[in-house]
């Protein structure tokens, strides 16, 4: 099985390490005599420069356009059985971007997942709202908006609050203290949005992959706003068991047992160093071979081929 798992910079690297951790200890049957077989996971960084994320192209046209090519010059390398995108700002352009030259690839975003997460979470408790933290590509687009109210959920649940830059911030702060002081904000500027009105039950969805990295310092900024009963949804967990339960249902899970899957990194650019420490101490805890997989990444120009 060869899966790739795709993101506009490094957070979907934390979908990648919470699958790996869940295959690695997975427990399989006794006597299991599935036949055994590989499991390659290739993490393709989606950013065509260092200086050239998404959120500061011309328009989505722009958007578009490149990330068709690097879905098409990763289908045309690697030849995956599944595409999974593992972030919200490339998710929600999916829909509107021509299909790769090979269509037996199954393609998937973590827009979905995410909008799931909520609907089955704002159903069971009416009366709770959700604050959506994402990306200002994310927010303009108004998928989860606009999904969640064709789900029955009313306006006055929702509030998407942009955080503009705070994924590349969390990328390049080791010890994350900057970070905190800007979650903080961003915290602020979204409770505002929920114009002076009581909530008993307050969801906190994270929108941008990157943000799961620092689940606990959304927690706790809203925990200090006074939001004590506070729910957090993070669609990263949900994407990685949805994946672990499609590599397992496809494949032989004898080959989890004995460990035979690799992990690669590829990307169009050298990642600089800075957010190769910072990403290795926040990864190296959930799956130190994600982590190494990151330090050894190869350089793969070809994925911009026109």
């Amino acid at each position: 099985m060869n899966i790739v798992i795709t993101d506009s910079g490094l957070g979907g690297l934390s979908v990648c390490a919470q699958l790996i951790h869940l295959l690695k200890n997975y427990s399989v049957p006794e006597n299991s005599d599935s036949p055994s077989c590989d499991i390659k996971i290739t993490y393709v960084n989606a950013v065509p420069s260092n200086d050239r994320g998404y959120n500061t192209m011309s328009g989505k046209q722009e958007q578009i356009e490149t990330f068709e090519k690097i879905i098409s010059n990763t289908v045309r390398l690697i030849s995956p059985d599944n595409i999974f995108v593992a972030c919200g700002t490339l998710s929600v352009l999916l829909n509107q971007m021509a299909p790769p030259g090979d269509k037996s690839v199954k393609i998937e975003g973590i827009v979905s997942i995410g909008i799931q997460l909520l609907v089955d979470n704002l159903i069971k408790i009416p009366k709770a709202k959700a604050i959506i933290m994402a990306t200002p590509t994310t927010v303009s687009n108004n998928s989860f908006q606009r999904e969640l109210l064709n789900n029955g959920i009313a306006k006055n649940q929702i509030v998407a609050q942009s955080c503009p830059n705070l994924a590349n911030e969390i990328s390049n702060d080791p010890e994350g203290s900057k970070v905190e002081k800007r979650i903080q904000y961003w915290v602020k500027k979204s409770l505002q949005q929920l114009q002076g009105k009581i909530t008993d039950h307050l969801m906190l969805f994270l929108g941008c992959t990157h943000y799961s990295y620092h689940e606990n310092m959304f927690k706790m900024a809203f925990i200090n706003e006074g939001f004590s009963k506070l729910t957090v949804l993070n669609p990263n967990y949900a994407a990685a068991e949805k994946l672990k339960n499609y590599v397992l249902n496809d494949q032989s899970i004898n080959s989890v047992l004995k460990n035979s899957f690799s992990i690669n990194f590829l990307t169009p650019y050298a990642i600089p160093e800075q957010e190769k420490i910072t990403l290795n101490k926040l990864l190296t805890p959930i799956s130190p071979e994600t982590s190494q997989a990151l330090i050894n990444a190869q350089i793969v120009p070809e994925l911009l081929d026109d």
